[in-house]
């Protein structure tokens, strides 16, 4: 038998309040340098090529954001007062904050929670089911809670992660679904309660659901337990199945749909705000590929056509120290991310928020920069230099 060291993927942590406010901050408006600096340009790990992976998981409406003291996690609700999780989630803590945010951002304090799990620091522990429930003080209301897997699910089962990161970026409002991923046994690389596949979760995607099946036909078979050098590990619910059961019965049992009433007049029709003008060079489709992406100069007018859709463009430094600014407005939550050539692959620029990337060229070279959002919306992209 094989074994593998697998890192424990729920140890997204927050270092100082400072790092707290400006990751919170990454959701909405940003946690921006002061006004008018650029900082040094700060490269990530080299890739072959610039990637931007996960859909927004909105038809999952029992997805979670789990929020403990310190850290953040992922998770699912499975019963109005009962969260699933990964067990080292819970461990060390003993309150936690749970939001659904595609079911009218609904939240909930937890104070108590069960897990089986042994902690061994930053690693997963093979030896130990890596499950856990939480227990919250108050409901949290679904038309419909995912069932558990009761037996393993077979090789070569197709399943999907949910967890609330996107390309190393914390979502504090929102989570995603992966690309679908091949499940088997962990036993062969030493992980007996879990399975493996190919690496798709992140650093805070812990705890996060794995499913089987589509629709309302879709159950939870595992939660995201960990991952390094290209798998990841996924603990089995099914072995837990009997003392969930158990606690979902102590807390209020599995709940019934909560009756919407009818309203006796429609509801007024949304308004949707016009577009923020644009003066500049119009996009020039197709460009949703690293490849095809198109020039930018100082004004660049375009539009996402969904949420799936991804713009990109290219510009250049000829030297270092050469202050530079990118940055994206539009009427909805379009954002820009943004790689720099190293000859061999591409780095990740660091962001200075979700909307804008200010920093000082450290050597000459060629950037590409997508933007992408989670619905179809125009934008206006600048870049100053």
């Amino acid at each position: 038998m094989n074994s593998i060291v697998i890192g424990a993927r729920g140890a997204f942590v927050f270092t100082s309040h400072l790092a707290l406010a400006c990751a919170l901050a990454a959701a909405s408006s940003g946690c921006a340098d002061p006004e008018g600096s650029a900082i040094e340009e700060t490269v990530g790990e080299q890739v072959a090529q610039p990637i931007v992976n996960g859909s927004p998981a909105s038809a999952y409406t029992e997805a979670a954001l789990i929020n403990g003291p310190g850290y953040i996690c992922s998770g699912a609700v499975i019963a109005p007062r009962v969260v699933l999780t990964a067990g080292h989630c819970v461990t060390g803590a003993s309150s936690w904050t749970v939001v659904a945010p595609y079911a009218q951002n609904q939240s909930a304090k937890g104070s108590r929670a069960w897990t089986e799990y042994t902690s061994t620091g930053e690693f997963v522990n093979p030896n130990t089911l890596d499950v856990a429930v939480i227990v919250l003080d108050k409901a949290i209301n679904l038309s419909f809670y995912p069932p558990l897997s009761t037996t393993a699910q077979p090789s070569g089962t197709t399943a999907v992660n949910v967890g609330r990161i996107r390309n190393g970026q914390a979502s504090f409002t929102g989570l995603f679904v992966g690309a679908p991923i091949t499940l088997r046994s962990g036993s062969s690389v030493g992980f007996p309660t879990a399975y493996v596949s190919q690496e798709i979760i992140e650093s805070g995607d812990s705890g996060g659901p794995v499913f089987v099946g589509s629709g309302t036909a879709r159950k939870i078979a595992a939660v995201n337990s960990g991952g390094g050098g290209g798998t990841q590990v996924l603990a089995r619910v099914d072995l837990a199945y009997a003392k969930i059961q158990q606690l979902i019965a102590e807390n209020g049992g599995s709940g019934t749909p909560p009756v919407t009433p009818t309203p006796t007049t429609p509801p007024p029709a949304p308004t949707t705000p016009p577009p923020p003008a644009c003066a500049g060079a119009a996009e020039a489709e197709p460009n949703n590929t690293s490849s095809a992406a198109n020039a930018l100069g100082a004004t660049t007018c375009g539009a996402l056509s969904s949420s799936s859709d991804v713009d990109w463009y290219t510009w250049s430094v000829d030297r270092a120290g050469v202050a530079y600014e990118v940055s994206v407005a539009s009427p909805g939550d379009a954002n820009v991310l943004m790689w720099k050539s190293t000859g061999t692959g591409w780095s990740q620029i660091a962001s200075t928020s979700s909307t804008r990337i200010a920093a000082t060229s450290s050597s000459a070279g060629r950037y590409v920069v997508a933007v992408r959002g989670t619905a179809a919306q125009s934008y206006t992209l600048k870049l100053t230099k």
